[in-house]
């Protein structure tokens, strides 16, 4: 019997931290007024953002020697090769814009 109160009163602090804590999350996670662009990640933008895409596919390059291409991958948006051995690269930027 007292390790069942104990359980519960456990249980009930827990709950109570839970709570709280998810209550601060939710607070630091609001923006302060301004226009804000943010690159993506994981397909979809916080709320009160709009997405924004934009591309720039078979930009023409000197080399594509790692001294002037690194491809990445920074959440969604991409810089690679458009096609191997042909000196040309892609850019792909997806992003998240709020305007005040």
């Amino acid at each position: 019997m007292k390790t069942t109160i104990l359980a519960l009163m456990l249980l009930v602090v827990v709950q109570s931290y839970t709570r709280k804590v998810m209550c601060e999350v939710e607070e630091e996670a609001k923006w302060p007024a301004g226009s804000y662009c943010i690159l993506r990640a994981g397909g979809s933008c916080p709320p009160g953002f709009s997405p924004y895409d934009g591309y720039i596919r078979s930009i023409k390059m000197f080399n594509e020697t790692p001294k002037y291409l690194k491809p990445v991958n920074i959440g969604d948006s991409v810089i690679k090769h458009h096609v191997v051995g042909h000196k040309d690269s892609d850019l792909y930027l997806r992003g998240c814009c709020k305007f005040s």
